[in-house]
Formats: C-alpha cells, structure tokens, sequence
C-alpha cells in the first residue's frame, strides 16, 4: 500500500483534552468507507520519538471534498504532543485506508455504542449517513465521564435535527467531576441500562462497539446478558488512549 502526502491544516480541541485534526489532501479524494482507518507518519517532528513516526487513527469523517479529519486524545504520547506542536502547512504521510469496521451492506437497525474517543468511527459514519440519506436506523450511544470530556457533543446532537433516523444518547459517569449541567442519562453502558434503552426488537439490531479495550470487553459482555448473539456484534479496542 503506498503512502501519500497529506497536511496539517487546521485543528481545533473539542473536548477538555480530546483534538480534532484536519489534514489536506492537496486537492485529491481518498475513498474511504466510514468506520475506516489509515496510519499518519510524522516527516520532520519536532520531538525524537522512541516509538518511531507511525501512528494508526480512525478517520473521523471528511472537511470538505479534500480533507479529513482526525481526532484523538491527547495524553503522555510524544507522538501526539508533535502533532499538536506541528505548524499549520506541516507535511505528513499517510497509508490507508483500511479496516472493516464499517456499516452492515444490508440497510437495518444499527445501534453503535462509543467510549471516549471511540466515537470517531461513529462520526465518520453519522456524517456520511446524514449527508447521503442513508436508509439505516442508526442509535449512537455515547459514554463519558464528563459533559466537558464529550468529544463532538454538541456537533452530534446537532445532526439528529438534520436526520429523523439518527438518535444520539451521550451517558456520563462522573458527573460528580463536572461543572456543567447535564439532564441527560448517567450511568456505565452495563446490562441494566441496556435494559432501559434498547427496545423490544433489540434481538434483530446490529451492534457495533468501538473504545478503549476494557469497556468494549464489558459492553460486549453485557450485549451478551442481554440476549444479543454474537453473530449480531462488531467491536473494535482503541489501544493505547
């Protein structure tokens, strides 16, 4: 798979600690299937990183006909403290796409469910659905600990206005760390909340779970409680968030 160029043109912190980054194509298109991902080398970083220049990021939709975006959290990582550092105009490379984490070829109930940053592959397919008129009943079940932490929040809520098959329930965890005011749902993505939100035809949905590796292993596991077949569910960890 050969690498092409891309740049840094914008980037934007849409969450206490989360970035989103947007990055040229030099007037090209990338086909790409929302839920893909593609791997982003640094070319002239401004730190030494042990771990090399590579780093695999889910694309999280596109910024006009010649752009995508990236988002991530930005933690103890000199890889990401280099993107964050890097001018606007920098010239990266990327690879890709690839993945298959993607929307079922057969149009139907979806109920995708995001921890954190999880929620690019979602985004990415939100935006694609809404722009196109998808026929997919698409539910995006949103976990965080905070309102502030929420990547996209208010963007997502936004979209459910502009498509009646997109609903989005953002849950928060520890709105006792919060300083803003939240009348929506609190609470993990275990089986009893499941048991409250999912509807009497939750057995013919699909499921798709994408976040860190220990929520996407409990959410998984509380699919499973109840009653949703494994044939049913994709998944798909974010190591190293």
């Amino acid at each position: 798979m050969a690498r092409f160029p891309v740049s840094l043109k914008r980037r934007e912190e849409i969450a206490a600690g989360t970035w989103a980054f947007t990055l040229g194509l030099g007037g090209r298109e990338l086909p790409f299937v929302p839920g893909q991902a593609l791997d982003l080398f640094l070319v002239d970083p401004p730190h030494s990183d042990p771990r090399g220049p590579q780093h695999a990021f889910t694309i999280a939709g596109t910024a006009g006909p010649d752009a995508i975006q990236i988002a991530t959290r930005i933690r103890e990582s000199v890889w990401k403290q280099n993107l964050l550092e890097m001018p606007f105009g920098a010239k990266l490379e990327a690879e890709g796409p690839w993945g298959d984490f993607t929307l079922p070829a057969t149009p139907g109930d979806i109920v995708m469910l995001a921890g954190g940053i999880g929620i690019t592959p979602f985004r990415a397919i939100a935006q694609d659905a809404t722009a196109r008129s998808l026929p997919y009943d698409l539910s995006l079940i949103h976990s965080n600990r905070t309102p502030e932490e929420t990547p996209f929040l208010a963007e997502l809520r936004r979209w459910t206005t502009a498509n009646h098959r997109l609903t989005y329930v953002p849950t928060m965890t520890q709105m006792e760390h919060s300083h803003a005011p939240w009348v929506g749902l609190r609470g993990r993505i275990d089986a009893a909340f499941l048991d409250e939100v999912l509807d009497d035809h939750r057995a013919e949905a699909r499921y798709m779970v994408a976040g860190p590796g220990a929520f996407v292993a409990a959410v998984v596991a509380a699919l499973g409680e109840v009653g949703i077949a494994p044939d049913h569910i994709a998944s798909e960890d974010f190591p190293g968030y």
